[in-house]
């Protein structure tokens, strides 16, 4: 008695299952068919690929000037600084020692344990 009323619970969520996937399979036959797939040709993507390059070359050069002007800047003051007035630069040295760690701290991401 137990096997067939399985049977049948099982025949019957077969049939529940088949009805599920042919329903699925139809709504995503009507999305293709309101929204088709085409695939752009390669000149667009290779055209998109070297105006990528280009971009990030200009921004990598970009960096790379804004880099060396600071480090040439301070560098200057370094130097002037040094030269001119020691016990400013021990001073500029002892506030730097004292905030790195409150720098450090605070670009830190924090992560959470959830």
């Amino acid at each position: 008695m137990k096997e067939n009323d399985s049977k049948n619970s099982n025949s019957m969520l077969d049939d529940e299952d088949e009805l599920t996937v042919k329903q699925l399979t139809d709504g995503l036959e009507k999305l293709d068919q309101w929204n088709p797939v085409s695939t752009p040709n390669l000149q667009w993507f290779q055209q998109n690929v070297e105006l990528e390059k280009k971009r990030i070359r200009k921004k990598q050069w970009k960096d790379l000037l804004t880099f060396i002007s600071v480090a040439v800047l301070v560098l200057s003051v370094v130097i002037a600084v040094v030269y001119r007035q020691p016990i400013l630069f021990l001073c500029f040295q002892l506030v730097g020692i004292i905030l790195l760690p409150v720098a450090l701290n605070k670009t830190r991401k924090k992560v959470s344990n959830e």
